[in-house]
């Protein structure tokens, strides 16, 4: 033939390499076995194709899906990189970052509340441990409301024992130690419906 129309196109033999000089499409993979991209390669005689690439080409697939040559075939499994998903056990957030279905323990359904328990299918508010959050901060808030109570009785208390203290602030040392009782009282267990004492002025 007078002209070469067409690039002249490397023959390989069985064991990868070139018998006949000319070019070929590698299909190129990363370390995981990814596919990165397509080039075209000269291949002289005697050698084969670059580390990590294929001669085989691989099939198109939907955004879903990644191209992962695993050392015999192409293999087309899912990817939901960048996906969002919940651990069924704690409620966390955290990114899917590999190839491949949702690990087990984790689900795309986000919990409604920090509160909500996996029951297998989907995410259900567990009361008894909302109860006991709302209990913990009642508990918290009753201590420090507590502490103030104290803090400011002990100063009116020391003013009284020295006998220098004022009718006003003896009239206030009985408010704060009445303020300071009612505290007291509180039943944290009935959280978050407690109507809390106000502190005197």
């Amino acid at each position: 033939m007078k002209y070469q129309l067409q690039p002249v196109s490397a023959v390989l033999n069985k064991n990868g390499l070139t018998i006949s000089a000319g070019w070929a499409i590698a299909y190129h993979v990363d370390a995981k076995g990814e596919f990165s991209q397509a080039t075209y390669q000269y291949l002289p005689v005697g050698v084969g194709l670059p580390a990590h690439a294929y001669l085989e080409a691989p099939k198109n697939v939907q955004d879903n899906q990644a191209i992962i040559h695993n050392g015999q075939q192409w293999t087309y499994p899912k990817d939901l990189r960048g996906t969002t998903i919940y651990s069924t056990e704690t409620g966390a957030e955290t990114t899917m970052q590999e190839v491949g279905d949702i690990p087990e323990g984790y689900t795309t359904l986000k919990p409604n509340s920090e509160f909500d328990k996996w029951d297998g299918k989907k995410w259900q508010l567990d009361k008894n441990k909302q109860h006991q959050s709302q209990i913990n901060q009642a508990t918290t808030q009753k201590n420090q409301l507590i502490s103030e109570a104290t803090s400011q009785i002990n100063y009116l208390q020391d003013a009284v024992d020295s006998q220098i203290a004022s009718e006003q602030e003896i009239q206030l040392l009985a408010e704060w130690k009445k303020y300071r009782a009612l505290v007291n009282r509180i039943d944290v267990q009935k959280a978050p419906n407690i109507d809390w004492p106000k502190q005197p002025k």
